[in-house]
């Protein structure tokens, strides 16, 4: 018998409400996601677990996912082609990271844009 594996979404994200309607959206569509806190925590989930892609909020107070970018540059440069910035950062951030994450969800989204963009990255 044939047992189709769930796509993970790897959320980094501090605002409680925000990881809650993010897991829902996404847990409707087939996917599971596993909500960290911060940079460090995200960097050691992906060393011990399997993770399709990498939803990374920009502005956090604590190790945000440019704390992660940093690390894959360096680590795992493939690990950012599989990596959604997920911000309400100003335009210039990123455009920065435009050559390195290839795809960006702005904050406020609309649910099917979300979707649509993680089940894009979870195909590759």
């Amino acid at each position: 018998m044939f047992f189709k594996t769930r796509k993970r979404v790897l959320l980094l994200e501090d605002d409680p409400s925000m990881q809650r309607l993010v897991a829902k959206i996404l847990g409707r569509e087939g996917f599971r996601v596993d909500v960290f806190l911060t940079g460090r925590q995200a960097i050691a989930a992906v060393k011990s677990a399997a993770y399709d892609v990498l939803l990374l909020d920009l502005m956090m107070p604590h190790e945000g996912g440019m704390t992660v970018i940093r690390h894959f540059r360096v680590n795992d440069p493939a690990m950012l082609k599989r990596s959604i910035l997920f911000t309400a950062s100003p335009d210039s951030l990123i455009d920065a990271l435009s050559g390195e994450v290839p795809t960006v969800v702005q904050k406020p989204f609309e649910p099917q844009q979300l979707i649509d963009a993680v089940r894009r990255m979870s195909q590759q």
